[in-house]
C-alpha cells in the first residue's frame, strides 16, 4: 500500500484540495510537529502540553491531513460537551473531533460525510440536527407565543392559567348540560303521558255518552224556532197526570241561562212488532192525548202535526207553544171555542186561575181580553191582580203562539223573524 492510499480516510476518497485549504493560505511545511488528534473521544489537552508529545507512527491518515492543512484562527464556537473544559485548537479540529467520535460510535453508517471547509460548520450542524426530533414542551409553547404574538411571558403564563381554570370548569358545565337534557327528556315523556291519558279519558267519555244516547232518540231541530238545547220527553206507559206533574216540575229546575229556550220533544214508540223500533217525535195530537188535553175538533183539524214546545227562562221557566196553522179561520174559531176550558186543561204546565171572578160581590166568568203586544193582536187571560197568566196570538195566518209570560212573546217573535217565519 502506498503512502497516498494510506492517507485516504476510511469513509471514502480524499476530498479535493480546494475544499480543505483556505483560499487565503498556501501550503507551508510546519516548523514544529503538529499535535495529533487522538482516536478516542477524549478531548486533547492544551496546545502547549500537546506540542511536547512525540508523534507516533500509528496515527497515519488524520495526522497527515492535519499537517497539510493550515488551520485558521479560532472562531467563537463551543460545543455543549466542552463547557467548563479547555477549548480545542480551532473549529476545524472540533469538527474533526466530533466526526471521529461519531465514526467510532457508528462504524456501519451508510452515508459518508465530507469534511467541511471552515465556512461550512453551520450547514453540517443543521443537517445533523435535523435527524433528531425535538420534544415539544410547555416552555417551548410559551416562548413561541411570546415571540409570535409579541406579548410578555407573564401575560402568556396568565393566559395559560386561565385556560386551565376554564378546563376545570368544563366538567361541571358538561354535567349541568347533561342534567338539563335529562330534565327536558323527562318533561317531554311526562307531558306525552299526560296527553295520552287525557286522550284516553276523552275517548272513554265520548264512548260512554254515545252509549247513553243510543237509548234516547235524536230529536231533530224544529224548523219553526231555534232553541239553545233540546231534551226528550217519553210519553209511553205513563198516565196523563204523571206527565203533567213532570212538566210542572221542570218549571222549577235550572234549564239554562237567562233568556235561553229549552225545547222539549215528546217521544213515542211506534206500534210495530220489530224489536229494532226506536222512539220518534210525537205529533201534536199524540202529545195532547197523552196529557189528557182535548181541544175542539175544529182547532185540531186546522193545525198541522208539527209543533214546538219548550220553556223560556225569564223570571221563571215560562212554557210556550208554537203551532203551524193550515187554516186560519177554523183555527181562530177553534181557539175561541176553547177559551172557557183552555186554562184548566193546560194546568199545571201553565199557571191556572179560577174561571170566575168577583165584581161588586157578584161572581162572574173570567174571560180572555183583546190587547196589543208588539203591534200584534193578542187574546190574554189575567188573574185578580191583573197579571197575565195565559195568552195566544196569530202573528201570521200560518203561526199560532200560546204562552204565559209577555217576555216570551217578544223573544218568540224575534226568533221567528230570524227563521223567516214572519
Amino acid at each position: 500500500m502506498t503512502d497516498d492510499e494510506k492517507t485516504a480516510p476510511e469513509g471514502g476518497n480524499n476530498p479535493p484540495e480546494n475544499e480543505l485549504v483556505s483560499p487565503q493560505a498556501s501550503f507551508v511545511p510546519p516548523a514544529t510537529p503538529v499535535t495529533p488528534v487522538p482516536v478516542t473521544p477524549v478531548i486533547p489537552a492544551a496546545p502547549a502540553q500537546a506540542a511536547a508529545a512525540p508523534v507516533e507512527p500509528a496515527q497515519s491518515d488524520f495526522t497527515k491531513i492535519l499537517k497539510e492543512v493550515k488551520l485558521p484562527e479560532r472562531r467563537d464556537f463551543k460545543a455543549s460537551a466542552d463547557i467548563g473544559k479547555a477549548p480545542p485548537a480551532s473549529p476545524e479540529a472540533a469538527i474533526l473531533q466530533e466526526r471521529i467520535i461519531r465514526k467510532t460510535a457508528e462504524p456501519t453508517a451508510e452515508v459518508p460525510e465530507k469534511f467541511s471547509s471552515p465556512g461550512e460548520p453551520e450547514k453540517n450542524n443543521e443537517r445533523s440536527s435535523s435527524l433528531v426530533v425535538p420534544v415539544r414542551t410547555l416552555k417551548d409553547d410559551l416562548q413561541s407565543i411570546v415571540r409570535e404574538q409579541k406579548i410578555s411571558l407573564v401575560h402568556a403564563a396568565t393566559l395559560e392559567e386561565e385556560k386551565k381554570h376554564g378546563q376545570e370548569h368544563l366538567a361541571p358545565e358538561q354535567e349541568e348540560i347533561q342534567t338539563k337534557k335529562k330534565r327536558r327528556v323527562f318533561g317531554v315523556i311526562f307531558a306525552s303521558s299526560v296527553f295520552i291519558l287525557l286522550g284516553a279519558g276523552a275517548l272513554f267519555g265520548v264512548y260512554f255518552v254515545v252509549q247513553e244516547q243510543q237509548s234516547i232518540p235524536a230529536a231533530p231541530q224544529s224548523s219553526i224556532l231555534f232553541a239553545e238545547q233540546t231534551v226528550a220527553f217519553p210519553l209511553d206507559n205513563q198516565p196523563a197526570q204523571a206527565l203533567r206533574n213532570s212538566l210542572a216540575q221542570a218549571r222549577t229546575r235550572q234549564l239554562g241561562t237567562l233568556g235561553s229556550i229549552t225545547r222539549v220533544v215528546p217521544t213515542i214508540t211506534p206500534q210495530t212488532t220489530g224489536s229494532s223500533a226506536k222512539d220518534g217525535p210525537a205529533t201534536l195530537a199524540q202529545f195532547f192525548s197523552a196529557l189528557g188535553i182535548t181541544p175542539p175538533q175544529e182547532l185540531m183539524g186546522a193545525i198541522g202535526p208539527d209543533f214546538f214546545f219548550g220553556f223560556h227562562v225569564v223570571d221563571t221557566n215560562a212554557p210556550a207553544l208554537v203551532i203551524p196553522v193550515t187554516s186560519y179561520d177554523h183555527a181562530f174559531a177553534g181557539m175561541l171555542a176553547w177559551e172557557p176550558t183552555m186554562d184548566t186543561q193546560l194546568a199545571p204546565v201553565f199557571t191556572t186561575v179560577s174561571m170566575t171572578t168577583a165584581t161588586s160581590g157578584i161572581p162572574i166568568a173570567r174571560t180572555f181580553n183583546d190587547v196589543v203586544m208588539r203591534n200584534y193582536d193578542v187574546r190574554e187571560l189575567t188573574d185578580d191582580s191583573g197579571n197575565v197568566v195565559l195568552y195566544y196570538s196569530f202573528p201570521t195566518p200560518n203561526i199560532l203562539v200560546i204562552a204565559q209570560s209577555p217576555y216570551s212573546f217578544t223573544e218568540l217573535l224575534s226568533r221567528l223573524q230570524a227563521a223567516r217565519e214572519l
